[in-house]
């Protein structure tokens, strides 16, 4: 009643699935707005596999709980996907099974399975309660969630609003608001027993279009309010009164029951009917809370709502509470559950106990899954006696919440802990979270001197860890750049910290006395430091453990010595590394690494592909590189609308966050629009006044920016200063990359006689590097110049060579300013892309899924990036070659546009 336009957005969702039109759709609204109605009343086709799961408050503390319930009927067919992934999947859906599931495996197995069980008949996926899901299921769902377009799997996602379940909260939402007053006053006449006029308008009102509350008042609009039970906190809402005022008018058992009931989190009857027995509580005392609504008692235990469960936790005693958990403890006990005995035990006690402490703080350690593990912590943390005891398992349940992405339940640990007695280990990790928060909430200015005081403190404790963050502290620093404020005192560079313990150095210990160097002497004295650092990380293992600022660290490392080579595995491995643990928080950081790599050799369509899938993971806007890439993708692309609206938004983002780094990057992405452009002044004005800086990375890229920009627009002086810059910087790699830069700055200052042979050589070792966009415009630089010297014939050569570059990459600003030097010199160019197909006719997967395969990568390799099965690939481009017309993977080199051009 009064969802019309709800029920057919649902309707276009479900009708779609059998066409290959798949698609998610979150639905917000308040406790008893019609959420569950909504979803229940959907009417789904025949041939259509509908899974439900429900969200229940205990799942918080037992990892992949909900997708354990969604996936139950497709356990069968786990065994039909690839190893890893099905090795993952069998440990969530049979929890007995041994060892940790890694995450990302979790998820692209779950949406292999959906996918694979779509290929029989269309699946929809049906979660209400979506609020009360445990993280670890949540981000799963919406991982799969984002992938499902252009299949036959879809996600309808029913939530509570506000709900702290941020995961989700980039599906697509519907906002489920209060009903209109006719369909209210409709539904009034259906539930409400006949009243006075005004009582029925009064109602009315307060119930706000909100059918639950209707429902809740017209059982108690003739009742007089009860005085408030002991241990009640607040009022509540209508609802929230009205589940309280029929809690209150049952028997005291029933009463009793409903505790257990509430702290009880497995749902199983036998484990409530064992601690009823207990406490001396039959069979009968459900039947009371049955007839009001508020429990059902069958296969398992449920409450009618979920604000019951919380009222009646809410409204009991911290007495009442502890009995309910010795009754529990007791059935966990003949159950043979020692894990579940000991929680409810813990629960259980009037005061601290050191040995329940221990046990717990025991149990935490061999839990693999961090939400318990978390959750037992800081029970051990509140049964703790010891002053300075409590306060050490109270951070370490702190860092346990932050590595698990819990990062509000972290702080609020941290928080605790501030006001306890801090001894100097424990002060030193208290530092050590509080500097990693300060990054994850963006202020770079405030992290780096965190990290000074923390490795300052941890250096008399744990001796590695305090050199681990001070180089968290120097990347820190980096990333600050100009907003520091006031000149910053550089790290000695035999104030490292610590003596290093015997034996041959960490690659962390090297990298960090390079990182030193860097600080105080520059990068050009800190070069045979850093390449000593960047060959130590190469001779390593390939899963070796990054720290996320060693992870970007030994990346700029890299970058700043113009060695490409290791850029590029150091950042395949970071990818594989980061997919392999399945931590959310690392993957966007180091997918961002790879795009930049993309991005370099003009491969700006896998760039691109990149770039979506971060999108669809949670937390994708991590990592310090997601928005630099995003940016500079846009520039090389000469895509004008674009780069302006991520400028303004990563400058403001810079500013707010004191990232002085990301700023570097929006003024380099910038100016390699406007030379695209053929606008050199438009490039001065935008980055002259970054000149007297020194930092990393795009700084570097800027200055070559700014060398072509200010020789074309008649700005010697300017242009002199920034290649004195750019050869010092180019000096410290001897690579093809750092020659041919070096050499093509130098051209464009230099006389008549010298400028030809440089251009030549540059060219050649730029040839030889990955980076094909700067080996482009070499020779378009090559080209202009051998133009205005009347060299038409060898110009057009050039300059024909360097647009098909540009055209195939996707590079479209310095592909038309090619063509117009083109024609300046003679010869007619299209622009049209000729011999390129109307690919309108593509969905958006079958377009991404051709562009990658059209680059050369093979169907396992798509697989992999998209999160699909190899079969579903091929079925793509089953389809993709019929719309097109051609018959072989050869020739959609072709007929499809690459770097991903719109």
């Amino acid at each position: 009643m009064g969802r019309r336009h709800e029920t057919r957005r649902l309707h276009r969702l479900v009708s779609g699935l059998g066409a290959g039109r798949g698609g998610a759709l979150l639905i917000l609204g308040d406790v008893g707005i019609g959420k569950t109605a909504l979803l229940d009343s959907l009417r789904t086709p025949p041939r259509t596999t509908v899974l439900r799961a429900r969200g229940d408050e205990r799942d918080g503390e037992r990892d992949y709980a909900g997708l354990r319930r969604l996936c139950a009927p497709l356990s069968d067919a786990v065994a039909g996907l690839p190893e890893p992934q099905r090795d993952a999947l069998e440990r969530v859906l049979r929890p007995a099974a041994d060892g940790d599931p890694e995450a990302f495996l979790v998820a692209t197995a779950t949406l292999g399975l959906l996918s694979e069980a779509a290929a029989e008949l269309p699946v929809l996926c049906v979660v209400d309660d979506a609020q009360w899901l445990d993280r670890a299921s949540a981000r799963v769902l919406a991982f799969a969630a984002r992938r499902v377009t252009d299949t036959r799997v879809g996600f309808l996602v029913g939530a509570r609003r506000p709900n702290d379940r941020n995961e989700l909260a980039s599906l697509p939402t519907l906002l489920l608001t209060g009903l209109p007053e006719r369909d209210a006053r409709r539904l009034s006449t259906r539930v409400l027993a006949p009243l006075d006029r005004s009582v029925r308008d009064r109602v009315i009102a307060e119930a706000g279009g909100n059918p639950l509350v209707l429902l809740e008042l017209s059982r108690t609009v003739d009742f007089p309010a009860p005085a408030a039970p002991p241990g009640a906190t607040c009022t509540g809402t209508p609802v929230e009164d009205g589940f309280r005022r029929r809690i209150t008018a049952l028997p005291e058992d029933t009463r009793q029951l409903l505790l257990v009931a509430a702290v009880e989190p497995t749902g199983r009857p036998l484990q409530l009917w064992r601690a009823a027995r207990h406490l001396g509580i039959g069979i009968a005392a459900a039947a009371p809370a049955e007839e009001a609504a508020l429990l059902r008692v069958d296969l398992w235990t449920r409450f009618s709502h979920p604000l019951v469960r919380s009222i009646v936790w809410y409204e009991a005693t911290p007495a009442e509470r502890r009995t309910a958990h010795r009754a529990l403890a007791v059935a966990a006990a003949a159950a043979q559950e020692p894990e579940r005995w000991m929680w409810h035990h813990s629960q259980s006690l009037p005061a601290p106990d050191e040995g329940v402490a221990g046990a717990l703080e025991r149990s935490a350690s061999l839990d693999p899954a961090p939400g318990r593990a978390a959750a037992f912590l800081e029970a051990a943390a509140l049964l703790t006696p010891d002053a300075r005891d409590r306060t050490a398992r109270t951070l370490r349940a702190a860092g346990t919440h932050y590595d698990a992405g819990a990062h509000d339940a972290a702080e609020r640990l941290v928080n605790r802990a501030c006001s306890g007695l801090l001894d100097e280990q424990s002060n030193a990790r208290l530092e050590t979270l509080r500097a990693r928060m300060a990054l994850d909430r963006g202020r770079c200015d405030t992290a780096a001197g965190l990290f000074r005081r923390a490795a300052a403190l941890m250096s008399s404790v744990d001796a590695p860890l305090a050199r681990t963050l001070r180089l968290e502290g120097l990347v820190a620093a980096a990333h600050t750049g100009r907003f520091a404020v006031g000149p910053q005192p550089p790290e000695p560079a035999d104030d490292l910290g610590p003596a290093l313990p015997p034996g041959p150095p960490r690659p962390v210990d090297l990298l960090l006395a390079a990182l030193t160097a860097r600080e105080s002497g520059g990068v050009e004295l800190a070069a045979p430091a850093l390449d000593r650092a960047l060959r130590a990380y190469l001779d390593g293992q390939d899963t070796y453990p990054y720290g996320p600022g060693e992870a970007w660290a030994v990346c700029s490392a890299a970058i700043d010595l113009w060695n490409e080579s290791a850029w590029r595995r150091l950042a395949d491995r970071q990818v594989r590394n980061a997919r392999h643990t399945g931590a959310p928080a690392v993957l966007p950081a180091a997918l961002g690494r790879r795009a930049l790599v993309h991005v370099h050799a003009g491969e700006l369509g896998a760039a691109a592909a990149l770039v979506r899938e971060i999108d669809s993971l949670p937390g994708g806007e991590a990592g310090w590189d997601v928005p630099c890439v995003r940016i500079a993708l846009a520039a090389w692309r000469g895509d004008r609308n674009r780069t302006a609206r991520l400028a303004s938004e990563a400058g403001r983002d810079a500013v707010s966050r004191g990232d002085g780094h990301l700023l570097t990057a929006v003024g380099y992405a910038r100016a390699v629009l406007a030379n695209g452009l053929d606008r050199p002044a438009d490039a001065v004005r935008i980055w002259r006044f970054d000149l007297h800086l020194d930092e990393t990375g795009f700084y570097t890229w800027g200055l070559v920016e700014l060398v072509e920009a200010a020789a074309r627009s008649g700005a010697p002086d300017l242009a002199a200063a920034a290649l004195d810059r750019v050869l010092r910087r180019t000096r410290t790699g001897s690579t093809d990359w750092a020659s041919g830069v070096r050499l093509c700055s130098r051209a464009l200052l230099s006389d008549t006689a010298e400028a030809g042979e440089l251009h030549q050589e540059a060219i050649r070792r730029l040839d030889l590097s990955h980076a094909v966009l700067h080996a482009a415009r070499g020779r378009l630089l090559y080209g202009e110049w051998l133009r205005a010297g009347g060299y038409r014939v060898e110009a057009r050569r050039q300059l024909r060579r360097a647009y098909a570059v540009f055209s195939a990459c996707g590079a479209t600003a310095f592909a038309a300013r090619a063509a117009r030097e083109l024609r300046a010199a003679g010869e007619s160019t299209r622009t049209a892309r000729i011999g390129r197909a109307d690919t309108s006719c593509l969905t958006p997967r079958e377009r991404e899924i051709a562009e990658l395969v059209a680059t050369g990568v093979t169907t396992r390799e798509v697989g992999t990036s998209l999160h699909v099965s190899p079969r579903t690939v091929d079925a793509h481009l089953r389809s993709v070659f019929k719309k097109m017309g051609i018959s072989s993977r050869r020739q959609l080199r072709g007929v499809i546009p690459l770097g991903g051009e719109r």
